[in-house]
């Protein structure tokens, strides 16, 4: 058990060592970082920019985490990069602008964005059945009481699995969180990922193709279709097509030896009876390079790297003369998709999420009036189940990006806050 006074000691010495404000900060941020730009300049706030600093740091100062990476872009120029605490508490190791962190489901836009290229490139259509590419889809069998999935009996789906279902999460399949894929040990980071969506395709899914929004493992069962239709492996066609013409070196799925210095660990939130407590690791660390090349929830990211994915997306599909992906094509990938009779959305049932629709792998907000906190109309991103943060605002032209490694990843309510904070220091368009 960690002493959570220990925690408050080394992080004063940090302080100690660095100065608290963070305009005095000169770091140089490397070849893959987004140039700096006074806040004023892009019409931002200084002096509230400065409270969302305190506030984050009040939160680390108090032990709620271990430590965070938040950065905010406006017009295309970082007007608050800054890391704080630790990524390893043990080892009294600081937190760094650069620092790795396991993204989870923020790893769903940058699938997609492979399949839209795909579909862009003619080798992909989004209306094609899943089943053209992995045969076993054809034979799926649907559950009559989905609710009660270890009595029901199985009937036929009413038409085909689509391409476009699993990019909208409309297609009947289950998340790897609940129980009926826990207990068909559906999701292992040691199966290859053919292993791993013959597996999904043996599970009966939880409702007719377009009938229901289920938060689901479909963006690894689309890295499949991605690896079949291109031939390349679904980690090295990211690198080609999506990290190396983006800048972002550090994106990948697991952590290299020689960046292993870098790594944020996971820590559990402090409770009445103890402190932060390092969570164990996964069975195949992601310190290990996995059978699974998880689309859904299975990359490493930093700040800087997820922070040119998004302001690519903001550029209308180019960052830095490199085009990823057509203007058109962004603007489907970030348009609501999902039909009125299927929403709300929501993560799970009596939590509805009544501000957002969904696009090809991003959030994406519907009305902004029923926002826990503000919101405009259009904006999109999406969150990782360890903490990590993620929205881009095309009306504001501003990017948001928090990263932090804690369970549950809602603990302390830090990325509201952030988000709160970030809208609040917007003086200019």
């Amino acid at each position: 058990m960690l002493n959570i006074f220990r925690a408050h000691s080394r992080f004063a010495c940090i302080c100690a060592l660095v100065c608290l404000s963070f305009f005095a900060k000169n770091q140089s941020l490397g070849a893959d970082a987004l140039p700096r730009a006074v806040a004023e300049d892009v019409g931002i706030s200084t002096s509230r920019l400065a409270l969302m600093d305190r506030v984050l740091r009040q939160h680390v100062q108090d032990a709620h985490v271990a430590g965070l990476v938040a950065g905010v872009v406006r017009h295309g120029k970082i007007v608050y990069l800054e890391s704080m605490g630790w990524q390893d508490i043990e080892q009294a190791a600081a937190m760094r602008d650069d620092s790795l962190f396991q993204i989870r489901s923020m790893t769903k836009p940058i699938t997609s964005l492979a399949v839209m290229q795909l579909v862009e490139a003619g080798l992909l259509r989004l209306e094609d059945p899943v089943s053209a590419y992995i045969p076993s889809f054809a034979d799926v069998r649907v559950f009559v009481s989905p609710a009660d999935p270890d009595t029901s009996a199985l009937r036929n789906p009413s038409r085909a699995v689509t391409i476009e279902d699993l990019l909208l999460n409309i297609g009947g399949i289950s998340h790897r969180f609940g129980a009926l894929y826990r207990s068909r040990d559906v999701r292992s980071r040691s199966d290859t990922l053919e292993q791993f969506v013959e597996k999904v395709a043996a599970v009966p899914l939880m409702g007719d193709p377009g009938s229901v929004w289920i938060y689901s493992e479909s963006a690894t069962v689309l890295g499949r279709v991605v690896e079949l239709v291109s031939g390349q492996k679904f980690d090295a066609y990211l690198q080609q097509h999506v990290f190396t013409p983006l800048g972002m070196p550090d994106t990948g799925f697991y952590v290299p030896a020689d960046k292993l210095d870098r790594l944020a660990r996971l820590y559990r939130a402090p409770s009445a009876a103890q402190g932060l407590l390092r969570a164990p690791e996964m069975t195949v660390p992601i310190t290990t390079n996995p059978a699974l090349l998880e689309g859904s929830a299975g990359l490493v990211s930093t700040v800087p790297d997820y922070l040119r994915f998004l302001q690519s997306f903001l550029n209308s599909g180019e960052l830095e003369g490199q085009r990823v992906l057509s203007p058109s094509s962004v603007q489907e990938m970030t348009r609501n998709h999902i039909a009125a009779q299927l929403l709300p959305i929501g993560l799970a049932p009596g939590n509805p999420m009544l501000d957002l629709g969904w696009g090809y792998g991003f959030a994406v907000v519907i009305d902004p009036s029923k926002s826990d906190y503000a919101m405009n109309m259009g904006e999109f991103g999406w969150n990782g189940s360890l903490g990590t943060f993620s929205w881009a605002d095309p009306l504001s032209g501003t990017i948001a990006v928090l990263m932090l490694q804690i369970e549950p990843s809602n603990a302390y309510s830090l990325s509201a806050q952030f988000k709160a904070l970030v809208a609040q220091a917007l003086i200019a368009p």
